[in-house]
């Protein structure tokens, strides 16, 4: 079967390569230094069968793509999978590893595809030892795709490669490494939340305090000051003046008007006290739509200096999409500006996507980390088996405020079972197991307006 490079579209690059970019080719030594996986690097396995240490397991014999060495371009041998022509074909490659404790790992696979869209759904690239985990991450490299992860692990164990529901789909590896590598450094970031209502000088108070505390970010509730607001207004000024003088970034939400429309808008700005970007509300309540404003049409994510960073404003979370999107986009940390909220749903809205959420309210304030798990302790729940990326939390009671510190370098999974490979929420596009995309199915539903 002859390869042709599957041409993809921009919009769908940004499905499966949620970061974008070009990557330079990587370096064939620092693929094979190290490399605990014999025959890693395919180019001189004979056509035909399989390399060695390398097995077929298809728990449904008559399902079992099909896998091979082959020849590919510059003498350079591929390792093969191609399915079977049936849609439910299932089956895997493994090799068994036995890794030192303790150490980190970094896990690679390099290949080409043809046949289906979507790389996370019809293929994954796991590792079990001690542990489960799994390349959650791809990225562009010219014609090749390369996907990579990094964890903890130790013991004996296996490395798999799923194909699974593509009839017609192939895949060629060039190259899988394991390697021993540097630990994964924390990504520490202190987040203040706050609940209730003031006046400037209350907010001020709240800015200043969480400055003292070297906050990376501090959140306003939604409205936090009433009326409606010019973009170069003194509301405006007044949350950047604050950025600028605790070196913070600094949210809240306003009813801005631009034009001669009216957002319900947040504003992200930086230490710096220059303007990140904005989100207008997307979905507004029915109230606010009688006041006259006018719904948002976009779903932004923004860069930080500590990772990514989307926002949603109160009764967007009743919308479970919104947060599933802005987790879809890259957002590790959503910011939930709100005047009162449904604070169970928070449990569900980070676990689901493996995201913290930091919330600042009229009612209680409080942060969940992509575990589940609760800033402050609260709603233990022991169906939960997740370990905690929540490092602090700290109460500022006379100003109804919590400091919380969360490691985003921490991916935790509500129910863990020691990694994702097995149980992730499904905001990490990897671990959707259908056949088929359910999105599709529910944005035609969505515009189905009259009932069968």
């Amino acid at each position: 079967m002859r390869w042709k490079t599957l041409a993809l579209s921009s919009a769908l690059l940004a499905l499966w390569f949620p970061h974008g970019g070009q990557a330079a080719a990587p370096d064939a030594d620092d693929w094979d230094r190290g490399n605990l996986i014999a025959h890693g690097d395919f180019a001189k396995e004979p056509p035909g069968k399989l390399p060695e240490g390398w097995a077929v397991v298809a728990p449904n014999p008559p399902l079992a793509p099909m896998y091979r060495m082959v020849p590919g371009a510059g003498g350079r041998n591929l390792l093969t999978v191609e399915g079977n022509g049936r849609v439910e074909c299932f089956g895997y490659l493994r090799h068994k590893v036995d890794l030192p404790a303790g150490k980190t790992y970094r896990f690679r696979v390099r290949f080409k595809f043809e046949g289906f869209e979507d790389v996370n759904r019809h293929l994954l690239h796991a590792i079990f030892v001690g542990n489960n985990d799994a390349i959650l991450h791809y990225r562009k490299d010219g014609a090749w795709a390369v996907g990579e992860g990094r964890f903890t692990a130790g013991g004996k164990g296996e490395v798999r490669l799923y194909f699974r529901f593509a009839p017609r789909g192939r895949v060629e590896y060039a190259r899988v490494a394991l390697q021993e590598c540097a630990p994964i450094p924390p990504r520490p970031v202190k987040i203040a939340v706050c609940q209730g209502g003031g006046d400037r000088k209350h907010w001020a108070a709240v800015c200043d305090a969480a400055g003292a505390k070297r906050c990376d970010v501090v959140l306003l509730p939604e409205t936090f000051e009433g009326g409606t607001h010019a973009m170069d207004g003194p509301a405006m000024q007044f949350l950047a003046g604050k950025a600028r003088q605790w070196h913070m970034y600094v949210s809240g939400t306003l009813h801005v008007r631009r034009g001669d429309v009216v957002y319900n808008t947040a504003p992200l700005w930086d230490r710096q006290g220059r303007l990140v970007g904005l989100y207008d509300k997307v979905m507004l309540y029915e109230p606010e739509l009688d006041e006259g404003l006018t719904p948002g049409d976009g779903l932004p994510v923004f860069t930080a200096d500590f990772g990514k960073v989307g926002i949603m404003i109160c009764y967007d979370s009743w919308h479970p999409e919104v947060a599933r999107l802005l987790a879809y986009k890259g957002a590790e940390l959503i910011l939930f500006p709100s005047a009162g909220y449904y604070r169970q749903l928070m449990h569900a809205r980070a676990a689901d996507n493996g995201v913290v959420i930091a919330a600042s309210s009229g009612t209680p304030c409080g942060v969940w980390d992509g575990g589940g798990n609760q800033a402050d302790g609260g709603s233990p729940d022991d169906s939960r088996y997740a370990p905690s990326a929540i490092l602090g939390c700290e109460k500022v009671d006379a100003l109804k405020m919590q400091i919380v510190t969360v490691d985003l370098a921490k991916k935790p999974s509500p129910h863990y079972w020691g990694g994702p490979a097995l149980s992730a929420p499904g905001g990490r596009r990897v671990r959707a197991t259908s056949r088929w995309h359910l999105e599709d199915d529910l944005a035609r539903e969505a515009r189905r307006w009259w009932e069968e």
